[in-house]
């Protein structure tokens, strides 16, 4: 059974930084270092929008 299976759709819909496959999964979605991933979900939580939001405004 696969691993995703455990979650809820709550979860399943937030950033999770490991394992790393999952981390590496988001970076490429929104276009960030790993390390730029980490900062944004340490400084606005696990969201997306929250981060996709935060990303874009430390761009510009």
């Amino acid at each position: 059974m696969s691993e995703d299976a455990n979650k809820s759709a709550n979860e399943q819909l937030l950033i999770h930084l490991e394992p790393r496959w999952e981390r590496q999964n988001w970076c490429n979605w929104l276009s960030c270092s790993e390390a730029e991933l980490e900062h944004a979900v340490t400084y606005v939580g696990h969201d997306p929008d929250n981060v996709r939001r935060f990303l874009r405004q430390a761009r510009c």
